[in-house]
């Protein structure tokens, strides 16, 4: 037998309910509901959702149709008490069969009813699960834009810092229409770069800045470019800057035949 999750996914309590799971499934699911309880809790919260749809959906027949109903089996029964001696035996039996077949038209019509509340179900949970996802795509967005004011911000802020200092790198024949912008402050012995216009990497590749120290390449942290502004670690007594192409994830050591671009002190 399948397993609760895959249970409940594949709609078989659902079908059961309807009485439309096969007859070989339905003994071992009544099997799992007996020893399951979280199941058997979740088949219960199924089967009151179906009756509150009904009940939410219910349309009140007009009264007419209620006393006809009422008054065609009242005459079915009557007619087979008062049926004359010389009546044959076979048009006795006609008249039961006559209510038979009004019971098994209105089984019929419930039966229908319950499959459409069913299939509108299904399509309410369907709305509500693109609901959600347009619902987190919408956070996605606010959440990126937030970010992307915040960089506005301290971008703005560093720049207006009298203490900070400017430095353009461009790229070298490795990215000849490259560029990037770095901003240091010694005062705050804070780093920040712009690198919007360094060409896109394959998704294997990054660009990572290095603080050369003394001849020792020491890093300040990986370029995402999907930022507008990235916050680097600021080295002191650094006398250069360099970006180089480094694997995903970034390197402990540069990769100096990969430098693409830097800039003195």
């Amino acid at each position: 037998m399948k397993d609760r999750n895959t249970v409940i996914e594949s709609g078989m309590l659902e079908m059961y309910l309807l009485g439309l799971l096969p007859d070989e499934q339905v003994t071992a699911l009544e099997i799992m509901l007996a020893e399951d309880t979280i199941l058997a809790k979740k088949y219960a919260e199924i089967e009151q959702d179906f009756e509150n749809v009904s009940l939410e959906n219910a349309i009140q027949p007009p009264n007419f149709i209620k006393e006809d109903l009422f008054a065609a089996i009242k005459e079915e029964y009557t007619d087979v008490k008062t049926l004359p001696k010389e009546v044959s035996t076979q048009e006795t039996i006609k008249k039961p069969l006559n209510f038979m077949w009004i019971a098994a038209s209105l089984a019929a019509i419930f039966m229908v009813s319950t499959l459409w509340m069913f299939t509108q179900w299904n399509s309410t949970q369907d709305d509500l699960q693109v609901t959600q996802q347009e619902l987190n795509t919408i956070k996605t967005q606010i959440a990126n834009l937030e970010g992307n004011l915040k960089d506005s911000q301290l971008l703005a802020a560093v720049v207006k810092d009298p203490n900070t200092v400017q430095y353009a790198l461009k790229g070298n024949d490795k990215i000849p229409n490259g560029f990037a912008t770095a901003y240091i402050n010694h005062i705050d012995k804070s780093a920040i770069v712009n690198a919007q216009k360094l060409p896109a990497l394959p998704v294997d590749k990054t660009y990572q800045m290095w603080g050369d120290v003394d001849g020792e390449m020491i890093n300040m942290g990986i370029i995402d470019k999907s930022k507008d502004v990235v916050v680097l670690q600021y080295i002191d007594k650094a006398t250069s800057l360099n970006i180089t192409i480094e694997p995903a994830g970034g390197s402990d050591h540069a990769t100096v035949e990969e430098l693409v671009t830097n800039v003195y002190l």
